[in-house]
């Protein structure tokens, strides 16, 4: 406490009082001398010694200890740490570091480890597990692992990065059981023209090596946007893959008969073949169809100028096993007219199980009441027309397609206006499940429908699961006796399990009779229904949102 004196120019000058802060600081620094009294005047400016910093002492006053995914500093409570100097943030990052490195360095195996390695576990350590758990499992348990996340992942990368973990897991990702089904992309961009640059030379290289040495039970291989060394790729895996069963080229370019055909000698298993969106020649799907025709059982396409002659190869027989033809028109709608020989198709392909041709134009070649039916599809069981143009598909085009086809289960004419619901009811298809009539930005140039529902929702409602009748202009008293066929004695049990009746003339009755008749119902859609409240047009996915519909409707009923 300072003294003060009467007269104002007689003041002592004593030692200053310590605050509070350094009072506390000074706690925590037992080793320190007390510092002398300095005198109160103007304050001085101290100079900066050089070579006042002192390298640390070899004990430090923290340990690192290094978690599954952090670092944990965890301080020395043994003895209580010297004050350190004031270091810059740079250094003491350094200086951080620098210990991270020295702990991994020395570290040693601890007891668990150590026990693990001779064959027992220490009591006081019996619930931990040391790091090295990937070396002590069994190849075939983890062969196992692999296959299980290859099924949900692919092969690639995984294998590639799991190879690099240790000798083990290298083993295990050479097993050629788990290189079956494997999915490309170009890890390189695609350049038109040039030659192939370093990084493309090294990675050619790794696939020429990774064919003959991973791939010897290869089943499925698929390529994605490959614009070059599509024939490369396809002259390595025609030596070295015998058991392949399926090849896939989505969006690939350069895709010749010399690299295509070789494959069906090469490779007698392959009976899958998808080559949707991909630039080529008419002469290599030709030549291929007629080299491997008689084993090839599913073929999918994109419509291109050369699609009349390929439809013509498959109608004169080179593919008398083909189970399945799917063609459409890619990303690019397509205006073009192109004419199907109906019959002449039915007699090349008897075995044909699904037919799809999406948003097609296309006519058949004969036409007319007078032409003679041909044999028909007697193993037919899915027909998909459905377009978003124009379309020529009538009655009588859709009864030359099915007139024998008693186990048709799935029949897709979304946007084929011309049909009526008589003719419907008269195809000899017995026990479809799945009907799709919704028109959905179609172009419709005649007057739609307005009654006649009834006809073959009575049909088909004992086995009728999936039913789409978007857009369709029936009127709310036909709706409400077609529906009916579903809250019927006759139907108690309904299979309806979804139901789209977007942009109808359904009413407020018909709908929760529908509902409480159908226990299976999990989807409903009622988006833009005039006659309908709002608040409640919208779809409804689960039993649950469809039970809260019944329950609003019933509310405002």
């Amino acid at each position: 406490m300072e003294e003060v004196s009467g007269n104002a120019g007689n003041r002592m000058a004593l030692p200053p009082q310590e605050d509070s802060s350094s009072s506390q600081q000074s706690r925590f620094r037992p080793n320190e001398r007390s510092r002398p009294s300095v005198p109160v005047g103007p304050p001085q400016k101290k100079k900066k010694r050089k070579g006042s910093w002192r390298r640390p002492s070899a004990r430090v006053a923290y340990h690192i200890h290094e978690a599954e995914d952090m670092l944990l500093i965890v301080p020395n409570l043994e003895e209580p740490a010297r004050r350190a100097h004031r270091k810059k943030a740079s250094h003491l990052r350094k200086l951080a570091r620098r210990e991270v490195r020295q702990s991994r360095q020395m570290e040693t195996p601890n007891s668990a480890d150590l026990s693990l390695v001779q064959g027992r576990q220490s009591p006081q350590d019996s619930t931990t597990s040391g790091p090295g758990w990937g070396d002590h499992i069994p190849l075939e348990i983890l062969v196992q692992i692999f296959q299980v996340l290859v099924a949900s992942d692919g092969a690639v990368p995984f294998l590639c990065r799991a190879a690099q973990v240790c000798r083990l897991w290298y083993d295990a990702a050479s097993h050629s059981m788990l290189w079956q089904k494997v999915s490309l992309a170009p890890p390189w961009p695609s350049r038109s023209k040039g030659p192939p640059s370093k990084v493309e030379k090294r990675i050619l290289s790794s696939l020429e090596w990774l064919v003959p040495n991973r791939f010897s039970l290869l089943r499925e291989l698929s390529l994605f946007n490959w614009k070059n060394y599509v024939p490369l790729m396809l002259k390595a895996v025609s030596e070295s893959c015998p058991h392949l069963t399926s090849l896939k080229l989505s969006h690939c370019q350069s895709v010749t008969a010399e690299a295509l055909v070789p494959l069906s000698r090469a490779c007698p298993q392959l009976d899958s073949l998808n080559l949707q969106n991909c630039q080529m020649v008419s002469a290599a799907v030709v030549g291929f169809l007629e080299a491997a025709g008689k084993q090839l059982r599913q073929l999918w396409l994109s419509y291109s100028s050369q699609m009349t002659s390929i439809i013509s190869s498959l109608s004169n027989g080179c593919c008398p096993q083909l189970q399945l033809l799917e063609v459409d028109t890619g990303m690019k709608p397509n205006s073009q007219h192109f004419r199907i020989h109906i019959e002449a198709l039915q007699a090349g392909c008897p075995q044909l199980q699904v037919l799809r041709l999406l948003n097609l134009v296309w006519s058949p070649k004969v036409g007319g009441r007078g032409v003679p039916l041909g044999p028909g599809f007697p193993e037919l069981q899915e027909l998909c027309l459905a377009t978003s143009t124009i379309t020529y598909v009538s009655d009588e085009i859709l009864h030359r397609l099915l007139h024998a086809s008693p186990h048709l289960r799935v029949l897709d004419l979304r946007g084929c206006g011309l049909l009526t619901p008589a003719g419907l009811a008269s195809l000899p298809c017995p026990d479809l499940e799945q009907l799709h009539l919704g028109l959905y930005g179609s172009v419709i140039w005649v007057a739609l429908p307005k009654e006649g529902s009834p006809l073959f929702t009575w049909k088909w409602h004992h086995t009728l699961q999936e039913l789409d009748l978007n857009g369709q202009c029936y009127h709310e008293e036909d709706l409400r006796r077609a529906l009916a066929a579903f809250s019927s004695t006759e139907s108690r049990h309904s299979p309806l399990r979804s139901l789209s009746l977007k942009g109808t003339q359904v009413t407020v009755a018909t709908i929760s009779s529908v509902i409480s008749s159908c226990p299976a119902l999990s989807y409903l859609n009622l988006s833009s229904c005039r006659y309908l409240p709002r608040g409640l047009k919208r779809a409804y996915r689960g039993q649950a949102e469809i039970q809260w519909c019944l329950d609003q409707l019933l509310t405002a009923t």
